[in-house]
């Protein structure tokens, strides 16, 4: 990701991204990626510290665990954006050895530098997708009164990202023919094969961009029938932290959608080039430009979208307790804290 436009950075040829563009989208890529690691990290360091309490919510609230490893998952992809953008500036524009195939320039070291960037790259932006997604379901859940095991999340979030990624990496590798006369160096992958690995890359995207706002509707309606039992009517108070809770949801979905829409319209334009077998109407410099820019931040928009405490406090006006569970418990200042802190 930041972006995918190929099988990796060392078969983006000269015709795409031109010697004197690349400078350009390495230098947004890179300077995107510090600052998503600067959020991320800050939330990693601000969860890590409330994981031991996980486990003894009363009331509808945040997951340390779940909001720590999508800023983990934050951090280690911002990582390999900059890898990333480093191998386009290191590594030599692929050449051409026939019409319209390519192989790369340093051989099987790129392939095997590049792949493994690439892995890495793709695997722990895949998992932000999973932990996003959980995230949204695990509040669904609290708010239902159900109870899912966090190793069923871990499993989820951490297998998934997983398939996704072999399944790609198998896509652009099994049966690509290796380019004539140079050495039995596999060429880049074409046609087909970037085909299977644009939609591979792209299912968790899309799905996830789907499926959160229907999430968060459902649970919204959920805290409106919480809230109403409570005092039997609604009061200003009431409507208000009814739309505090509703904004943040709203925050989450925006903030996803931002970062990887430009990168869903890129992906329709590249198969939709693809298939009909024209790859010189598929460069679009602004437009990766855009993704080189708003994926790694996702990392820093996070911390709006899921903290810090002193914006949801002003979102609120520390009025969590609310949204505590349908059956009564007594209050206790160690809990965690209530759903939109």
């Amino acid at each position: 990701m930041a972006s995918l436009h190929e099988e990796s950075f060392y078969c983006i040829p000269e015709t795409k991204l031109t010697l004197s563009e690349r400078p350009v989208y390495c230098g947004v890529a890179i300077a995107a990626a510090v600052l998503g690691l600067g959020g991320a990290g800050w939330q990693v360091v601000r969860w890590r510290s409330r994981l031991r309490g996980a486990a003894q919510r009363r009331r509808p609230s945040p997951n340390p665990v779940i909001v720590f490893c999508l800023a983990l998952s934050d951090f280690m992809a911002c990582i390999g954006v900059i890898a990333r953008a480093v191998g386009i500036l290191v590594f030599d524009p692929p050449l051409e050895v026939g019409p319209g195939v390519y192989v790369p320039a340093q051989g099987l070291t790129a392939i095997y530098v590049g792949s493994t960037i690439e892995i890495i790259n793709l695997y722990f932006y895949s998992a932000t997708y999973m932990w996003t997604l959980v995230y949204a379901l695990d509040i669904t859940m609290q708010l239902k009164n159900m109870d899912v095991p966090m190793p069923l999340y871990h499993a989820l979030c951490w297998s998934a990202p997983a398939v996704f990624v072999g399944l790609s990496m198998f896509s652009v590798f099994f049966e690509v023919p290796e380019a004539p006369g140079d050495g039995g160096i596999q060429q880049c992958a074409a046609g087909f094969h970037l085909v299977l690995h644009y939609v591979f890359s792209y299912t968790p995207i899309v799905a996830v961009m789907l499926a959160n706002p229907a999430i968060y509707i459902t649970a919204s309606r959920l805290i409106e029938i919480t809230v109403r039992p409570m005092l039997g009517r609604y009061t200003q108070r009431e409507r208000q932290v009814i739309s505090a809770v509703k904004i943040k949801f709203l925050l989450i979905v925006v903030v996803f959608t931002l970062c990887w829409l430009p990168n869903v319209i890129d992906g329709v334009i590249q198969i939709s080039n693809l298939v009909q077998g024209d790859r010189t109407a598929d460069r679009f410099f602004a437009l990766w430009v855009i993704e080189a820019a708003l994926n790694p931040l996702q990392g820093l928009l996070n911390c709006l979208a899921y903290g810090p405490a002193t914006f949801q406090q002003w979102l609120m006006g520390r009025t969590g307790w609310l949204l505590r569970t349908r059956q009564p418990v007594n209050f206790d200042s160690r809990e965690a804290d209530p759903l939109l802190r």
